[in-house]
């Protein structure tokens, strides 16, 4: 059994990643996650996060990537989410303004046309978003 595992991480617009990896961590409901070479079958729903793969020569890479599903089987990881971005890709500006509108909404209670759950959302994003930048 070998020590490497093939990732793949698709999103709409985007090249698909695909790299040989020893190993990725990333961020589920319940807490953080590492997939290693060899993992058993396993279907997990991912929140916005850094994710950080680790490379064949032990260079580890941080990215963003947002909700998402990881699909593992027969040593692949299948890695679909809605957006993924490197640290040099991310506009510090503009995910401080998602972020501050974002909490604008979550903070005007009396407002019922907001929709609470989306708002959460792109609070969540923007914050992993910063927190990589």
């Amino acid at each position: 059994m070998g020590k490497l595992i093939k990732l793949n991480i698709v999103a709409p617009g985007r090249e698909v990643l695909t790299e040989e990896v020893v190993s990725l961590a990333t961020t589920e409901g319940d807490g953080k996650i590492e997939i290693l070479a060899n993992y058993a079958p396993t279907i997990i729903a991912t929140i916005p996060t850094t994710t950080t793969y680790t490379t064949i020569d032990g260079n580890k890479k941080k990215l963003f990537t947002s909700s998402g599903i990881v699909y593992i089987k027969e040593n692949i990881i299948n890695f679909c989410c809605d957006s993924f971005n490197f640290p040099e890709e991310i506009d510090r500006d503009r995910a401080e303004q998602s972020l501050k509108r974002a909490q604008e909404r979550l903070n005007n209670k009396e407002n019922n046309n907001i929709d609470i759950e989306r708002a959460k959302r792109a609070e969540a994003r923007a914050k992993a978003r910063l927190e990589l930048k």
